[in-house]
């Protein structure tokens, strides 16, 4: 009797912070971020020090308040996850060029494209273009990085010809970048299907016709009766014209 009353003393109080955080993870992933917070400030009155609440409490308050975000991903100091976060939270204060750093810190090359998908949506297309040649700056194209270099030229590619739709006086500048980018994404990655066919559907709209023929036509050894590339080259033959 004597060791269980001192078994609850000593474990009750992590017992009950590990209650509270799973009650504010649970409303969390319910949209819930008000009560979240709640329950994560009851963890963490109950052990003050725990650096997964902590975590848990940075990421409820991402959204609303990306300082106080971030102080507590840096506390947390859980590694790889936290930096991600870091960077997330980097972004939301319009610190690009720091949130690269953890990102690349936490091998988190998505995390970027992401954030730069976000920033172009709510038409922030200057700050998602700088935010992925961030990124580029920082890899190197070696066996390790080189997936990572590829997706970040294709990626800055999608971008351009997005914000190109949005400025017209820039428009031809940006189709043409979007066209190089795409082409540099197929050079890291010669058998990535997709970028090939994002390097034919821009050298067709914008571009060099045969070009795009030939940008095809690799699809086509690649991955034989590829419908998209067939429909495209089929079109093109029957279309005539110029090639320019």
């Amino acid at each position: 009797m004597v060791l269980l009353v001192a078994a609850i003393a000593v474990c009750w109080r992590p017992l009950l912070a590990w209650w509270a955080d799973d009650a504010g993870n649970r409303a969390l992933a319910r949209g819930q971020m008000t009560g979240a917070l709640a329950w994560f400030a009851q963890s963490l009155g109950l052990e003050p020090g725990w650096r997964m609440a902590h975590e848990d409490r940075g990421r409820a308050l991402l959204a609303r308040d990306p300082r106080s975000a971030l102080v507590e991903f840096d506390y947390a100091a859980c590694g790889a996850p936290c930096d991600a976060e870091a960077g997330d939270a980097l972004v939301g204060m319009g610190r690009p060029d720091e949130a690269v750093d953890r990102y690349v810190r936490a091998h988190a090359a998505e995390r970027v494209f992401a954030a730069a998908r976000d920033l172009a949506r709510a038409g922030r297309y200057d700050a998602a273009l700088r935010l992925v040649h961030g990124l580029i700056a920082q890899l190197h194209d070696d066996f390790l990085e080189r997936s990572d270099l590829a997706a970040s030229f294709a990626t800055l590619g999608l971008l351009e010809l997005d914000a190109a739709a949005t400025k017209p006086r820039q428009a031809r500048a940006l189709r043409s970048q979007a066209i190089a980018d795409y082409a540099t994404a197929s050079r890291l990655s010669p058998f990535n299907e997709g970028y090939l066919l994002s390097l034919a559907s821009a050298q067709m709209q914008f571009g060099d016709r045969r070009a795009a023929r030939t940008a095809y036509e690799k699809v086509l050894e690649l991955h034989p009766h590829e419908p998209n590339a067939e429909t495209a080259l089929h079109s093109s033959m029957g279309a005539g014209g110029s090639d320019q």
